[in-house]
């Protein structure tokens, strides 16, 4: 009887490719970064009520400082302190009382950070609208986020910058009769004359004053 031929079985060659833990970070941050640039593209338009309803935080400010942290985890940030002017939603710490300065991080840098080659990264920017230091600006601000960041709601749509006209304080309104377009001026309680005329008027310009008691009296409701 002849005796079985065993053919041994073909070796598996198996290549294995291993991420170090920079590359692996590098690639997760891109895509990310990605999924909130597609993100921001789609932001739908926000009117004056929405703008309210989502904003965690309200408030007038004056930038005090800015730091951009490139090796933030897990993302690039830059975090801003604001002194608080006029506090209106979301501007109390945990005793109750209105915060005097906040300090908030919006995702992306405006510089890479540096390799330890020497060469420096492409800085990640997600969109999110920027402060300089001694900036007014009355801010709506979404909730902040599990990764301790936030941002104005409608990304630009949430910032108001505050100028200076004629000794009196006015705040920008970009997007003029169609911000207040789709609230209902019963929303509001006991507006005043010149409040009323801002709500219909269109103006481009609102004095500051009229704007966060619109703020405040929409809040109330």
């Amino acid at each position: 009887m002849r005796k079985p031929v065993i053919t041994p079985k073909a070796s598996r060659s198996r290549s294995r490719f291993h991420l170090s833990g920079p590359i692996l970070a590098l690639i997760v941050t891109t895509v990310l970064a990605a999924a909130l640039s597609a993100r921001a593209s789609l932001v739908l338009e926000c009117g004056f009520g929405s703008l309210h309803q989502k904003a965690g935080t309200l408030f007038h400010g004056k930038c005090l400082e800015r730091k951009e942290v490139v090796d933030g985890k897990p993302l690039p940030y830059t975090e801003y302190t604001f002194e608080v002017i006029q506090a209106v939603k979301g501007c109390k710490d945990r005793q109750g009382k209105v915060m005097k300065t906040i300090t908030i991080r919006h995702a992306g840098t405006t510089k890479g950070r540096p390799r330890t080659d020497g060469l420096v990264e492409v800085p990640l920017r997600f969109g999110v609208p920027e402060y300089k230091v001694g900036e007014e600006v009355v801010l709506f601000l979404t909730r902040e986020s599990r990764l301790g960041l936030c941002a104005p709601v409608g990304l630009s749509q949430g910032k108001f910058s505050v100028v200076r006209k004629d000794r009196k304080l006015f705040v920008k309104n970009p997007k003029g009769r169609t911000l207040f377009q789709t609230v209902d001026t019963a929303s509001f309680k006991e507006l005043a004359r010149d409040e009323e005329k801002a709500l219909t008027s269109g103006e481009k310009l609102i004095e500051l004053r009229c704007f966060l008691s619109l703020c405040s009296k929409l809040t109330a409701r």
